[in-house]
């Protein structure tokens, strides 16, 4: 299936992110550059008020100041002074204020301000006026009265309405050395921006020019080194999509680059891929070959155990069922009936250790033996047959394959059982007076573990009515989601809660019963059933 993306292609998203990269650059470049020329004009409107205040400093007499400051009464000196400072308030644009003080400690007199023909006359303040000092003035002004020198750092005020200022001062100092008064000129700041603009504005045309350029050639360059050949490659990929390489990927493994590394490893990704779709086709055809010969396997195996229920129609002496299921397509366990003759019935049931294939293979070994060797009609009972069969079935073991074996022959006529159990599980019996109840007959070996075995056989009567159940471990040990055994308690309940149906019922429903428990957990283990009830001779 072919997903086609749509969306912004590389070169565009690089573009774009170069482009942003640049324009925050650029930002940053005219913050810092209006800064630094703010700064630049700060200090020199802050020297040239400082250089004006120092020379009209040293021509004031700072005697006359003394005496002017006791009465404050206007002469020729006083109207000489106001008419040179009007003149350099008129003659320097920019200074908002001019004037000469009388410093205190928590204010000012003015000894006399400047005044141009664009100032209000009713704003300027008269000789003896006082001013209370603000708190820029205690941080800056009289720290530098104290120490009788002139400002030295740039001050600026607020914005009263008419822009910020710069203030500058100098002492006015009398003939012993001690400050007289104070001369403070405020220049106004009103024309800064317009001189910023102009200058950033031209720094900004030329980066924005750099920019362009430096933009066009890294464009190129990606475009070049990086954009082709990842387009080239994509092509590629896309093309492998439906099966074949459409294009040269060798020129691109010739770029000593990531690209070149990603092509070479492009390269070798597709020729593995190819080995491995050629293994796996190899493989799914095996395994398509085995598992037609497992679901033969599993038909042969079921095939050879009885199936037929009611297996001898015509005998009204016992009911009879039995059921396998096996843990994998073929599985070890296996039970069988047949009648030795008229008046005995053989019982096996078995479990071959072990899964599969081997087990599947042993267990028909096992099977056929059991059954030929009971039909021989010169058997002495039970062990006899597993005896003789244990002797055959070690000869060429090399696999070490053993086999739980339960075998019993039933007298029709009076219900006599003899049996013998090759570790096999204990038979559960329904007496008609207790119900089911586990038989705890004595364990021989397992068949098939070593030649000259012996097993010892047991014999029970089986009364009208009652029932004998046989099963391998896979009931018992079935093992639901938490590991909890369904185990032997649980078998017999549910045994004894469904003990009066028929034989057919009674397995199906114990079956369920297991199911029940063993939940969505897998099945680990054959489970194998065989229920026959004895009627007798009536």
């Amino acid at each position: 299936m072919n997903n086609k993306t749509k969306g912004v292609g590389l070169n565009k998203k690089i573009t774009a992110l170069l482009l942003v990269l640049m324009i925050i650059m650029t930002v940053i470049i005219m913050i810092i550059s209006a800064t630094s020329l703010r700064d630049t004009y700060y200090r020199l409107y802050n020297e040239k008020a400082q250089d004006l205040v120092k020379n009209i400093a040293n021509d004031i007499d700072g005697d006359w100041v003394n005496e002017f400051s006791k009465t404050y009464d206007k002469d020729s000196t006083y109207e000489e002074l106001k008419m040179n400072l009007n003149k350099i308030k008129t003659d320097f644009r920019g200074i908002k204020y001019l004037y000469v003080f009388v410093p205190g400690t928590d204010s000012f007199t003015y000894v006399v301000e400047a005044q141009n023909e664009n100032d209000d006359p009713s704003i300027i303040a008269e000789p003896g006026d006082v001013y209370e000092y603000t708190y820029s003035e205690y941080n800056n002004l009289l720290p530098d009265v104290q120490a009788k020198k002139a400002s030295e750092k740039v001050i600026l005020g607020p914005d009263a309405g008419y822009g910020r200022t710069i203030s500058a001062w100098a002492p006015v100092l009398d003939s012993s050395g001690e400050v007289a008064a104070m001369v403070e000129a405020d220049y106004i700041l009103e024309n800064l921006n317009p001189q910023i603009f102009t200058h950033i504005s031209k720094i900004a045309l030329v980066q924005a020019v750099c920019i362009i350029l430096v933009l066009i050639l890294v464009i190129i360059c990606l475009r070049k080194l990086v954009i082709i050949p990842l387009t080239s490659l994509t092509g590629l990929v896309k093309s492998y999509e439906h099966g074949t390489l459409m294009g040269d990927i060798s020129v691109l493994e010739k770029n000593n680059d990531e690209i070149g590394s990603l092509a070479l490893s492009f390269k070798d990704m597709t020729i593995r891929i190819e080995k491995y779709i050629q293994d796996l086709t190899a493989v799914t055809a095996e395994k398509e070959r085995i598992g037609a010969e497992l679901n033969l396997a599993t038909k042969i195996q079921a095939d050879m155990l009885p199936r037929i229920f009611p297996p001898f129609p015509d005998r009204k002496e016992f009911e009879l069922f039995a059921t396998m299921n096996p843990a994998k397509e073929v599985g070890g366990d296996f039970y069988d009936y047949f009648l030795i003759d008229d008046d005995h019935l053989g019982l096996v049931m078995a479990d071959v250790s072990g899964k599969g294939v081997p087990a599947a293979l042993f267990m028909v070994v096992a099977k056929t033996l059991i059954k030929n060797r009971a039909l021989t009609g010169n058997i002495s009972g039970p062990g006899e047959v597993l005896s003789d069969i244990n002797d055959q079935l070690c000869e060429g073991n090399d696999a070490d394959l053993f086999v739980t074996v339960w075998f019993g022959i039933l007298t029709l006529s009076t219900g006599h059982l003899s049996f013998c159990s090759a570790g096999h599980e204990h038979p559960a019996i329904c007496r008609n007076e207790r119900g089911f109840s586990l038989e705890k007959d004595k364990h021989g070996p397992p068949v098939a573990t070593m030649e000259g075995l012996h097993f010892k056989e047991q014999e029970t009567i089986m009364n009208k009515g009652e029932i004998l159940y046989l099963y391998t471990d896979g009931v018992t040990e079935a093992t639901n989601a938490d590991n909890q055994l369904f185990g032997e308690d649980r078998m017999i309940e549910s045994l004894n809660k469904y003990k009066d149906e028929s034989m057919v019922d009674i397995l199906k429903d114990v079956r369920k019963d297991i199911d029940s428990f063993v939940g969505d957990a897998p099945q680990f283990d054959d489970i194998t059933m065989l229920g026959i009830k004895y009627y007798g001779n009536d």
